[in-house]
């Protein structure tokens, strides 16, 4: 027994900080009964994950039905969705092939454009318009309804959004907003939205099925996973051969099989959007230039796979 020694199970305060068996990650589970006291999201508490190849709740078994997530959807709800800025038409994006579907033709905002959007597990888009108008979008047909939401009661201003996993595997999610310097929570319910905590410039956000929240800060290049309590930056990563900010006119993002996907097009005549992706490796690259439209809004659902096998 010494200060610098690892704590194991075995009922003895091995490493002399006067805890027996530490909880590491706080989940409530020390290492007496946690395969993975790193990741507060594995402990023997959580529901197992379907289609992410990991002990979720430490019974030695991976992936084992009945489990939650990615396989019980619909194949439709594992893919990205997109939405484009000139005709407002929504595509599916299948980040294996790099290529997208059409749904169809968005009939509401008026002549305002579309922007962010977030996409939920039971087939529900939430786009935001340039108005800060919300609408809800059925992302089977495009039909689209204006939703409740005012920008005037919550003065939260234009944000981005996306769907995070309450926990690792739930079928539970919670809807994560972002504006120039501030995470919140937006309740469907009342059309309220709760600040969780500050951030140090704009943002876009996104989900996993395992309870993380990633964002993207486009002014600073950098790629953060977020506490989701109070917006406390738990990863960050610089991100080489990041376009220059200065020169993004529009830029959405999405998870999707561990790697984040960027959509940016750059200022420019006759430019339109550039595909990268930020892989597992933490490696930042352009996979597909000039697609031929314009990407103002990238949402993901929480059944979308969390590693591709």
């Amino acid at each position: 027994m010494h200060p610098n020694a690892i704590e194991v199970a075995d009922g003895v305060d091995n490493d002399c900080d006067g805890f027996t068996d530490d909880d590491y990650d706080g989940d409530g589970f020390g290492v007496a009964d946690d395969c993975n006291d790193s990741d507060a999201y594995i402990n023997p508490g959580v529901a197992e994950a379907c289609n992410d190849t990991i002990d979720n709740n430490c019974n030695d078994l991976i992936d084992e039905e009945p489990c939650q997530g990615g396989n019980t959807c619909p194949d439709e709800m594992k893919l990205v969705y997109v939405i484009e800025r000139d005709n407002k038409d929504l595509y599916t994006f299948d980040p294996a092939t790099l290529t997208f579907s059409l749904v169809g033709t968005l009939d509401c905002g008026d002549t305002n454009t579309p922007g962010s959007m977030g996409i939920a597990r039971d087939g529900t888009a939430w786009v935001l318009f340039s108005d800060e108008t919300l609408y809800e979008v059925d992302t089977d047909t495009a039909a689209c309804t204006q939703t409740p939401y005012s920008d005037a009661a919550t003065g939260f201003g234009a944000f981005g959004m996306g769907f995070s996993s309450d926990s690792a595997g739930s079928v539970d999610e919670t809807l994560f907003v972002a504006n120039a310097d501030t995470l919140g929570v937006l309740d469907r319910s009342n059309w309220t939205i709760s600040e969780r905590g500050s951030m140090s410039s704009q943002a876009e956000v996104t989900g996993k099925a395992n309870g993380e929240l990633w964002a993207i800060l486009p002014l600073e290049a950098r790629m953060v996973r977020l506490d989701k309590a109070n917006a406390d930056e738990l990863e960050t990563y610089d991100l080489a051969n990041f376009p220059d900010p200065m020169n993004i006119d529009t830029f959405a993002f999405a998870h999707w099989g561990g790697s984040l996907w960027v959509f940016i097009r750059e200022s420019g005549m006759g430019n339109t959007t550039d595909i990268y992706q930020f892989n597992e490796s933490h490696t930042f690259t352009r996979v597909r230039q000039d697609i031929g439209f314009t990407i103002v809004g990238a949402g993901v659902s929480t059944c979308a796979p969390i590693v591709v096998e």
